[in-house]
């Protein structure tokens, strides 16, 4: 007999995804309007900056290689903890976890293996975090000779 997960009921299941949806579109407008010219314009210019006193391209190196990876990590870390339930109980989705469609429950090694697959790659992002941060170290610091820093000024 094939087992199936809790759906969430029709009008909930809607209401959700609408606020996903909606949650979605406003952090495409802020990434748009504020984040990506913010960015262009640190990187254009980060040889000016002094963030909390450190260098502005140290900073840029330990952002993508360290700093970016650990967002990740945190925004995992729910999904991390269903994970978890699901290698406790031998079963995924884990008791209790509602759907929005019809989902089969994998039992024993299947739902531990989906699991772990999961886990792993969350792993994967702090070891790449890890090596990052010893690898920001070695990238150029140095402000390139023929910088010009009327740039700076603007």
């Amino acid at each position: 007999m094939i087992e199936y997960a809790e759906e969430y009921p029709k009008a909930e299941k809607y209401k959700r995804v609408f606020l996903f949806i909606l949650l979605g579109g406003l952090c495409v407008i802020i990434n748009e309007k504020w984040f990506l010219p913010f960015l262009n314009w640190y990187v254009d210019t980060v040889h000016c900056h002094q963030p909390f006193g450190y260098s502005g391209i140290s900073v840029l190196w330990y952002s993508l290689f360290v700093g970016i990876p650990l967002l990740v990590v945190l925004l995992s870390i729910p999904y991390d903890f269903i994970c978890i339930r699901a290698i406790r109980q031998q079963q995924f989705p884990p008791q209790g976890m509602k759907v929005y469609k019809p989902t089969k429950i994998r039992r024993g090694w299947q739902a531990n293996a989906q699991a772990l697959f999961f886990l792993l790659i969350t792993f994967g992002f702090i070891v790449f975090s890890v090596w990052g941060y010893f690898e920001a170290g070695k990238m150029p610091q140095e402000v390139p000779e023929d910088f010009d820093y009327i740039v700076c000024e603007s």
